[in-house]
């Protein structure tokens, strides 16, 4: 079998460690995690200040569980695990399970649409230099 090499020099692999460095620092990390039982919730302090709780039985994976009092930090401090559960879950699930997958992509679409490629801002000047955008035909 010909296995093809890839090449990497070492300006690069010190450009892409600074790029991952970059991301642990700005990511969205869990930082504190709880279990109330009063509430019947997760409740998960952020590393953005932010404090998320989520009721037990909507997080798949913990429904099964009648509590919840291991509750630990997986490595990289973006997931929970139980032992009473045996299960785990991740923060992107935690908001999910939180604020709705329909509520999560509108806000998404709203960021996104709100930011300016190099191409898009190119496109936006070209279309301007010809006029604008064109006139509605009935």
């Amino acid at each position: 079998m010909n296995k093809k090499k890839i090449l990497t020099t070492p300006a690069k692999r010190r450009v892409a460690l600074a790029a991952a460095r970059q991301r642990e620092r700005t990511a969205t990390k869990i930082v504190a995690a709880r279990y109330d039982a009063d509430r019947d919730a997760v409740v998960v302090d952020l590393s953005t200040g932010a404090t998320l709780g989520v009721h037990r039985l909507a997080i798949p994976g913990f429904a099964r569980a009648k509590a919840l009092a291991d509750i630990a930090i997986t490595p990289g401090s973006e997931g929970l695990w139980s032992e009473a559960a045996d299960d785990g879950v991740l923060l992107e699930q935690l908001l999910v399970a939180a604020a709705g997958e329909a509520t999560l992509g509108r806000i998404g679409g709203r960021i996104n649409a709100s930011k300016k490629s190099a191409s898009r801002a190119a496109a936006s000047r070209a279309n301007g230099a010809k006029g604008g955008r064109p006139r509605k035909t009935a």
